[in-house]
């Protein structure tokens, strides 16, 4: 703290106890007593309220120093921080030397991959601040960036995942992760959902929902995390028609307007969440509300009018193309074969399910979106046969196991 807010508040303090300094006790807790009902503007510091502790404490300080006694204390370990030890810092400092590309942001995701931290640890901040005030990123000259913007919606998307707080399930905090994706041109989010797993299948719910709603895009704009290169992601956008590009390895200036979409979300909409009474459902609900009546209503600076208007405005002038729910699911199916038992049943992931007896001996191919794993078809030269059913023993039961024949001739006779 500087020397002059020192003195500032230094004089403040002694202005409260200097009626009672030659007083008795008595008259001095009686004073201090009126003094904890009011709230004092202190200098620096704001409105203030004080306990009896606290006026005894400055009488003492002041007898036994003087007025320097009444100065703020500075923190013995001011400079260093409580959360990370030196260990941990050495940690920082190899992976700020090593990857210097990184911002603080990056830097403290990549603790979190790699092991070093836990996020209930401490927040991104934290690191932030470690690396600031022990000057562990020295300004570099960087290659010029210049600003880009697609001329029209749906040519480009950019999609990134966000790690969230943590919030109480079954009993149990469990960490969020918001994955979202914004039209360049508009900055409308198309796509976004809180999920307990950051995975391709998480990510693929989030896509399929925004093309429903808003078309195909032209391209599909990520970073290099395990779900944005996964085999099952860039299949399914071949079979879309959708350039699935990918971003250089820790770039994310190149994904500059999803990160601050990002930051936007932290500071505007989980700083209201209550993560302690907030389930999963609960905080999805709010977000698409969030997104529906603030954000995407709001003006946006950076394009000079409101993401949902310019998406709007743009419609007229762009063919948009949509593709259905069915569409979708074939797209992003996986394939796999089974061989059919002799009680026409396959297995898969421990489940058993029912074929026509046709198939009884057969190996089949079966196809399924992977968001919809007990969505099971038989396939045969790349067209659909018939959906199989889970077994129902139950079921099965009250069908008879053989057909029922009479003797006719028999029958006759015995009537005679």
């Amino acid at each position: 703290m500087e020397d002059k807010k020192q003195q500032d508040i230094a004089l403040f303090r002694y202005g409260l106890i200097a009626p009672v300094l030659n007083e008795t006790s008595v008259c001095q807790m009686e004073y201090f007593r009126k003094m904890t009902k009011r709230e004092f503007e202190v200098p620096h510091l704001g409105k203030k309220s004080y306990k009896v502790g606290t006026f005894k404490s400055w009488l003492r300080d002041y007898r036994d120093g003087g007025f320097d006694a009444l100065k703020p204390k500075v923190r013995v370990d001011k400079g260093s921080s409580r959360k990370i030890d030196e260990q941990l810092g050495k940690i920082i400092k190899e992976r700020v030397d090593t990857f210097t590309h990184l911002t603080p942001a990056a830097i403290y995701r990549l603790l979190i991959s790699e092991g070093d931290i836990k996020p209930d640890w401490f927040c991104e901040e934290t690191v932030r601040k470690y690396i600031k005030d022990h000057k562990l990123i020295v300004a570099k000259s960087v290659s010029p960036r210049k600003k880009f913007e697609k001329e029209h919606i749906n040519e480009l998307w950019i999609s990134d995942c966000l790690h969230g707080p943590s919030i109480v399930h079954e009993g149990r905090k469990r960490q969020v992760f918001l994955i979202c994706i914004i039209d360049d041109y508009s900055r409308c989010i198309v796509g976004g959902k809180f999920f307990f797993h950051e995975n391709s299948t998480s990510l693929e719910l989030v896509l399929k929902e925004a093309i429903i709603r808003f078309g195909l895009p032209r391209v599909f704009y990520c970073d290099n995390g395990s779900m944005f290169i996964s085999s099952h992601l860039q299949l399914a956008c071949a079979r879309l028609g959708i350039a699935l590009v990918h971003s250089k390895p820790y770039d994310s200036p190149s994904r500059g307007k999803i990160e601050r979409f990002n930051r936007t979300v932290r500071e505007k909409f989980l700083a209201l969440v209550d993560c302690e009474n907030t389930d999963l459902s609960q905080l999805n609900t709010s977000f698409e509300r969030w997104l529906e009546k603030e954000y995407q209503k709001s003006f946006h600076h950076g394009i000079q009018t409101k993401p949902l208007d310019r998406w709007m405005d743009d419609l007229s002038k762009t063919p948009i193309k949509r593709v259905s729910a069915q569409e979708l699911d074939l797209a992003f199916y996986i394939s796999i074969k089974r061989k059919v038992k002799n009680d026409s049943t396959i297995s898969v992931n421990s489940i058993l399910y029912e074929t026509p007896p046709a198939f009884i001996g057969k190996v089949i191919e079966l196809r399924y979106p992977s968001d919809k794993p007990f969505d099971l078809t038989i396939y045969e030269n790349d067209k659909p046969l018939y959906k199989v059913k889970k077994v129902d023993p139950h079921e099965n039961a009250n069908l008879p196991a053989w057909e029922i024949k009479f003797d006719q001739t028999q029958k006759e006779t015995t009537n005679d």
